[in-house]
């Protein structure tokens, strides 16, 4: 009668461990998921941790369920790195235009400055170069 009472209580601490564990594990990856760059490698490593001491079918388990986690999360940081990306080329191409905006301009500006200097004089050249006075 006593070693089937302890059983039951060991199978039941047993249990109890293995949810606690489970739980953890889904916070931890929760938190790893979540965590800025900076803070995730401290995570992982308690996450290692927890791994060291957990069955090797609870350790493939929770394994099997970072990677998905973390599959994820590569996908949504690639999509955030592209975006960054196409939206930092358009402010390249944008600024490229204003550049040639700006020279065509300039170019115009030169050009009408010369062309009333040439109505002014008849020649292009002021008077005082002439020696007109």
């Amino acid at each position: 009668m006593k070693t089937l009472r302890l059983s039951a209580i060991l199978l039941l601490l047993g249990t109890l461990t293995l949810g606690m564990a489970e739980v953890s594990v889904d916070d931890q990856i929760s938190a790893i998921v979540n965590a800025a760059p900076e803070e995730r490698v401290a995570l992982v490593n308690d996450f290692k941790e927890t791994l060291s001491t957990m069955s090797e079918e609870d350790r493939a388990i929770a394994i099997a369920q970072m990677r998905e986690n973390m599959a994820g999360t590569g996908e949504q940081t690639q999509t955030r790195t592209q975006t960054r990306q196409r939206s930092q080329l358009h402010q390249m191409q944008q600024s490229e235009g204003m550049q040639q905006a700006q020279q065509m301009n300039q170019k115009q500006s030169g050009s009408q400055a010369m062309q009333q200097g040439k109505l002014g004089t008849g020649s292009g050249v002021p008077n005082s170069f002439m020696g007109n006075k």
